[in-house]
């Protein structure tokens, strides 16, 4: 544990490189709500740093600028990653204006040369776990360049991307990419907590929220591994509301009973080797940073690196993480400048692909 006013220190990000020909690059970041990132002016969510805040510009923003919480913006300065998997992102089901909205944010301008997007939802059907706000809750949003949803020889896309039917809070997108024997689950995972979970059928109280992550971890790991059985490539990215480890928190990490709990679950369904049940994941940050300390967490409520945890997470399947040079980076954009009007940094992996 940190000693008493301790502040994490904030590690810069190195220089996003461009991307190969065969190189795949995901984003992952929970928004805390998508309205922000729908707005034609930006100027109210990212003024101008006092002094005390000025620092050297995070990756990919121009000199002296605050990054643009718009959503092309944001792809303009992370070089057009091929996916973009958004957590957080607070759409009623029932809101095909917003939706629409998101779609067009992500259009390019007529005449332009840059690649525009398609976004893919998955937002909360669950009547009796998540009413609150209208149903503006949870929520997750996939975006997929256009070049990447490859077309098959009939002209249907073979990009499959869709909700689980084992999840009705809208907390998982799978996007299945045929071509690369690829699958990509975009997560926004249960914040553990004593609060009641209810029967979907019934409305019954049926547990609390630390039984239901534990449940969702299960189904994520049983989806997962039936698509390891068919030698597909999988990577799980979002918030996944875990920090691993004592290096993955400051001033420290969770350590009431039902958090160690819920830590141990995941470790042995996620990290553990299939030999002890676990699918041998790969964390890609920590592969390639050791034991350096960054932060996906960071609240706007208290004073920037008080209080910091890494529970936004890229895991790889372990066939591709060793293949040599298939891991071929990963970082997290921990800076104040890249926060925005959300509460988490940006992360990102980039893999090679294998042959079509």
């Amino acid at each position: 544990m940190a000693p008493t006013g301790a502040l994490a220190q904030t590690l810069p990000s190195g220089p996003l490189s461009s991307l190969g020909s065969r190189q795949l690059r995901i984003f992952t970041w929970n928004i805390n709500g998508i309205s922000p990132f729908l707005q034609p002016s930006i100027t109210n969510f990212f003024k101008q740093s006092s002094k005390k805040r000025q620092r050297s510009p995070s990756p990919g923003s121009a000199q002296g600028q605050q990054p643009s919480p718009n959503l092309r913006a944001c792809l303009r300065r992370w070089k057009w990653p091929q996916i973009l998997c958004l957590q957080e992102v607070k759409i009623a089901p029932a809101d095909a204006k917003t939706q629409a909205a998101v779609q067009q944010a992500v259009k390019p301008s007529v005449g332009s040369v840059e690649p525009g997007y398609r976004a893919f939802f998955s937002l909360p059907r669950d009547k009796f776990n998540a009413r609150g706000f209208g149903g503006k809750v949870y929520g997750v949003c996939t975006l997929v360049r256009n070049d990447f949803l490859d077309e098959s020889s009939d002209g249907r896309e073979s990009v499959a991307a869709e909700p689980v039917d084992w999840d009705l809070e809208g907390r998982v997108l799978e996007l299945a990419l045929p071509r690369y024997r690829l699958v990509v689950y975009n997560v926004y995972a249960v914040n553990g907590t004593d609060n009641p979970y209810r029967d979907l059928r019934t409305g019954a109280i049926a547990g609390t929220r630390h039984d239901h992550k534990r449940a969702l971890h299960t189904q994520l790991r049983d989806a997962a591994h039936d698509y390891e059985k068919r030698d597909w490539t999988v990577i799980i990215a979002g918030d996944l509301n875990i920090a691993r480890s004592a290096i993955d928190g400051f001033p420290g990490i969770r350590l009431a009973p039902s958090h160690v709990a819920n830590r141990q679950d995941f470790e042995s369904k996620f990290m553990a080797s299939p030999e002890a049940g676990g699918l041998g994941m790969i964390d890609s940050f920590r592969t390639l940073h050791g034991q350096e300390r960054k932060y996906t967490y960071r609240s706007h409520g208290r004073p920037w690196g008080s209080s910091c945890d890494r529970v936004d997470l890229i895991l790889v399947s372990s066939t591709l993480a060793n293949t040599q040079e298939a891991l071929f980076e990963a970082d997290i954009f921990d800076e104040e400048v890249e926060r925005g009007p959300s509460d988490h940094l940006p992360s990102y992996v980039t893999v090679e692909l294998g042959k079509d």
